[in-house]
């Protein structure tokens, strides 16, 4: 049996300003908000918890990871699995309007424009591509995006707006990569598995992976792991590695007043004369000048007058 909802009206003059025709907000869901349509498009993303989606008249479960592309006339709420506080569903909004979709997919860095339009901004002539998408995180490739959004937009710094855009492109290119996925049978396992290792190694530098274990976890040859990490990074395995981990410590270095040999630890380097060797070699300078510049830069300009 279908259960009628009534169900309002939501419209983005509550929540754009002229010069910015896109909002992000990161909200614990809870059993007050009613069902809903807007006249703008909404792209949600389980941060936290579990609970129910409810779109149109269907409901699905949802856990961290879940994605969801809702156009424009969708109606749709979430639902907490529990009112206890503990355990609360999150959810980050990022919207936009329709007419501000358009003007970013027609920026020529869009490659695959036309395929990403038929995707996402249809006319009113494939009005059938309107329906809502779901799609599934599967290496933690969105949660840092909406991290982002939503920095950038409660922060305003210089270029804001740029960022935002830039991040609002690469949901719809992993979004559209998904779609795609999804509907074509996967022949090259291998090409999905290194994907994944990558970023395992980006996001676990300081644990000791070395090329013959991923080659045993990918059913590769040592051989063949260096010829795809090659032809996909442009590095070799140790490169790779090595520059994962230097991206991490430039971010403490810049952000934290840790002492370098506790930072060359935690990235898994315990040599301290190696760290700094292998560190001037690739970043060109020594991790202390490397903080003293970036805290050189970030310094207020004294005022003039």
């Amino acid at each position: 049996m279908t259960i009628k909802r009534s169900i309002m009206e939501s419209g983005g003059h509550l929540y754009f300003v002229p010069e910015l025709p896109l909002y992000v907000n990161r909200v614990h869901e809870s059993f007050d908000m009613q069902q809903h349509t807007h006249d703008f498009i909404e792209i949600s993303y389980v941060a936290e918890g579990s609970g129910s989606h409810y779109i149109e008249n269907s409901s699905m479960k949802v856990a961290k990871g879940d994605l969801f592309f809702l156009p424009v006339g969708v109606s749709h709420v979430f639902r907490p699995s529990t009112t206890n506080q503990k355990n609360p569903l999150i959810v980050y909004n990022c919207i936009f309007t329709h007419a501000w979709m358009e003007d970013l997919l027609k920026h020529s860095y869009l490659m695959g424009e036309r395929e990403l339009s038929q995707l996402f901004a249809p006319t009113a002539e494939r009005a059938e591509s309107t329906a809502w998408l779901s799609f599934q995180e599967k290496n933690g490739e969105f949660q840092p995006l909406f991290e982002r959004l939503h920095f950038e937009y409660k922060a305003r710094r210089v270029g804001f707006i740029t960022v935002m855009q830039a991040c609002v492109a690469q949901l719809l290119v992993y979004m559209h990569r998904a779609h795609i996925e999804s509907h074509v049978e996967v022949t090259d396992t291998s090409l999905q598995g290194l994907e994944s290792l990558l970023t395992y190694i980006r996001m676990n530098c300081s644990s000791s992976i070395t090329l013959k274990e991923a080659a045993v976890k990918l059913s590769l040859s040592e051989r063949q792991l260096q010829r795809q990490m090659t032809k996909l990074t442009g590095m070799s395995f140790t490169a790779f590695v090595q520059h994962a981990r230097l991206d991490v410590c430039c971010h403490y270095l810049r952000e934290t007043t840790e002492k370098i040999s506790s930072i060359a630890a935690l990235i898994g380097y315990h040599d301290v004369k190696f760290f700094n060797e292998l560190f001037k070699k690739m970043i060109g300078v020594t991790p202390r000048q490397y903080r003293a510049q970036h805290a050189e830069r970030k310094k207020p300009l004294s005022s003039q007058g």
